[in-house]
């Protein structure tokens, strides 16, 4: 067997075990975090589909999910639907193609490509940010599939097939959990319930993104106190604040309406982007107005400032069903039937179909950085009075991005917690 070339550096890959014999079903995708090409545009550079891509999938998802807090992670859910790419055919290959923005070249190439891409993003050492994608995919045993797609799945997509016996459920769903905790250093619980497993189903496809980053600049917690957080003009609630000064990328953004901030992690090219309406209840406003760019074009504003920077610790757990968005942005082959054609899946005129997607996230934010505890940071250094000195103030709904210039891994809004 040849070997996975992508997940964390220096892995290697697992035996692939085949599932066995014939009976069509149902296909559930499943995307698990730990934690935008739009109709009649011009169509976007190659380099630039996992940016708008991202900027898409949040302007979908905007236009539907219920005001509260939320992240997506773009980066994962376009890896688990280029895995379902190279297992589609004809007009479902077709819609994923131009969705994702993948170019004209042959899967073979599509899949070289994304495996290059993770094997320089993906990282796991002390210093740094910690990236690490993990994909498995699950199916009943009542269930062939090609034997060349999961030659391809183990060595472009670190992906394996298990077979599982849907027929117990209860089993089942303690395998694929336990497996996922392990692999997400258990940031990641409780993904499946047994009704995942109903006898329409015969496919899940787990993906996951782990992540953890310390500030290149760290909050003190000494500095870390209550302060208001206004949740809409007229409500206001205490929440624990950071604090520090320091030189960082700001701008005052007339056109947004906000502010915008960001925070790069320690020995990495990946920053967290924060942008505030300048208005508590701006928020709605600034996100329709950044449906229309890229995050890369709003990260290009900005020049190096020393900054007052206030704001909260946040967690967030958002568990989202993609079928919605994507099918907003495009996709609905896969998850129709009769209209479905996983031909490079499964065997030619299956009436197999992608029955749900969804995606799970945790993320974690505190004075140390994206990490589940906060360690010891710096000692504050006492305040020098500086009258050029920025004051960014997190303390009302914002909308925040963990990026690089290539690709969006979280992006998302904190509204209250």
């Amino acid at each position: 067997m040849r070997r996975s070339v992508i997940g964390e550096r220096r892995s290697k890959s697992v035996p692939l075990r085949a599932p066995d014999p014939n009976m069509p079903g149902e296909i559930v995708l499943l995307l698990c975090l730990i934690p935008m090409a739009a109709a009649g545009t011009t169509a976007p550079s190659l380099s630039a589909g996992p940016i708008v891509f991202a900027r898409n999938l949040f302007r979908a998802l905007n236009e539907d999910s219920p005001r509260g807090n939320m992240v997506v992670s773009p980066a994962a859910a376009r890896s688990a639907l280029t895995l379902v790419f190279m297992g589609a055919g004809g007009k479902s290959a077709n819609e994923l193609r131009s969705t994702l923005m993948l170019g004209a070249a042959g899967k073979k190439d599509i899949a070289k490509q994304h495996a290059e891409f993770w094997s320089r993003e993906c990282t796991c050492s002390e210093r740094g940010a910690a990236l690490r994608l993990i994909t498995r995919l699950y199916v009943s045993s009542d269930l062939p599939l090609r034997p060349d797609f999961n030659l391809k799945a183990v060595e472009f997509f670190n992906a394996q097939a298990d077979a599982l016996n849907y027929s117990d459920a209860d089993a089942s769903t303690r395998q694929v959990n336990r497996w996922l905790e392990l692999q997400t250093f258990y940031t990641v619980r409780n993904l499946l319930t047994p009704a995942s497993f109903s006898p329409e189903s015969s496919v899940l496809l787990v993906n996951s993104i782990y992540f953890r980053a310390k500030w290149a600049k760290r909050f003190s917690m000494d500095r870390t106190g209550a302060g208001d957080f206004w949740i809409n003009p007229a409500q206001r609630m205490e929440l624990l604040m950071m604090r520090q000064v320091g030189e960082f990328r700001f701008a005052d953004s007339k056109k947004l309406k906000a502010s915008i901030l960001h925070l790069p992690f320690e020995d990495s090219d990946i920053s967290m982007m924060l942008v505030v309406p300048h208005a508590v209840d701006g928020l709605p406003e600034l996100e329709q107005k950044l449906a229309l760019l890229d995050l890369n074009e709003v990260a290009t504003k900005g020049l190096l400032h020393e900054v007052d920077v206030v704001m909260p610790q946040f967690k967030i757990e958002c568990d989202i069903d993609l079928k919605v968005p994507m099918q907003k942005m495009g996709i609905s082959r896969i998850f129709s039937p009769g209209q479905a054609d996983l031909s490079g899946l499964f065997a030619k005129k299956s009436p197999q179909l992608i029955s749900e997607a969804r995606q799970k996230l945790y993320l974690q934010v505190n004075e140390s950085g994206c990490e589940t505890d906060p360690d010891t940071p710096a000692r504050a250094a006492a305040f020098v009075q500086n009258p050029d000195r920025k004051l960014f103030m997190a303390n009302r709904p914002f909308v925040f991005a963990i990026r690089n210039n290539r690709t969006v891994y979280f992006v998302g809004r904190f509204l209250k917690p």
